[in-house]
């Protein structure tokens, strides 16, 4: 979670968007909520799974930008000696050091840039869950990202995917109920539990959520996939990992290449993966 950013690259969002400090207070606000629906969510079946395969054989250094409530640093914490989760929301931060807590996971109230190859050296590991979309836009934060990656390195990330109620933010009124409804569905789909998707309905309904999804904008699939091919060339598109979620993974050059300028090609075809469901978005 950060600052959001454009409706499409280079474009501004609807309204001024919050300063850093504002977003994470927003997050703070419903940091309870959304860390139950978190909790759900990251035992999807399937879900574990996939990223244990994705993740090894592991490396030295990980991060995880927008980390949130922590859920996903243990499991990197397996894979990778040291791992640093980096968000703007101090009490989200603060569940996670007191529920995701690990010897080799460091928490740290920093926006993602902030963060620098030349303060904190590279990382064998980007990671991002339903975060980068808050940090839009695209041409500013991918290239961010790119350069935080050690030679060789991996970027794991992944994106709610924009559904027919995104669609008609700005023209009625009800386009985040419509939003809300088809996350609570969703998680029910998932979980099977009634709770989870109750949990859905309050935080989409929360004053301080709705604050947030009226700066951010969720990218269409074909959105996702151009911002990512341009700035990572031969990313791969892996379908099929959580329902209503998009998923980029790229491993960087083995040495070093000169700065990257994104040039604009044909969408990779998606990998075919194993079926593995599930969280709700924004």
């Amino acid at each position: 979670m950060s600052t959001p950013g454009s409706t499409t690259a280079g474009v501004p969002p609807q309204g001024p968007a919050p300063a850093p400090e504002s977003i994470g207070a927003l997050f703070d606000d419903v940091a309870a909520p959304y860390h139950r629906i978190a909790e759900w969510m990251s035992r999807a079946p399937g879900l574990h799974e996939w990223l244990g395969s994705a993740l090894a054989p592991g490396g030295r250094r990980a991060i995880d930008v927008g980390c949130g409530t922590g859920r996903f640093c243990p499991l990197l914490a397996e894979h990778y000696e040291e791992v640093l989760g980096v968000d703007v929301a101090d009490v989200m931060l603060d569940i996670g050091r007191r529920d995701h807590s690990r010897p080799n996971v460091r928490y740290e109230k920093r926006g993602a840039h902030d963060v620098t190859a030349e303060r904190d050296g590279r990382f064998d590991l980007v990671f991002s869950y339903s975060a980068v979309f808050h940090m839009r836009p695209y041409d500013r934060i991918l290239p961010h990202l790119r350069s935080l990656l050690a030679p060789g390195g991996r970027l794991i990330v992944f994106e709610p995917e924009r559904n027919a109620g995104h669609e008609r933010k700005g023209e009625d009124a009800d386009w985040l109920t419509d939003v809300a409804f088809r996350n609570a569905r969703t998680a029910y789909t998932m979980t099977g539990s009634v709770e989870a998707a109750t949990d859905v309905l309050n935080l989409f309904f929360h004053p301080s959520w709705q604050e947030l999804c009226r700066h951010s904008s969720v990218p269409s699939r074909e959105e996702f996939r151009e911002a990512f091919s341009s700035w990572f060339p031969g990313v791969e598109f892996v379908d099929g990992v959580v329902p209503a979620m998009v998923v980029a993974r790229w491993q960087a050059p083995r040495t070093p290449a000169p700065p990257h300028t994104p040039t604009p090609g044909p969408t990779p075809a998606p990998a075919s993966t194993p079926p593995s469901p599930p969280p709700p978005t924004s």
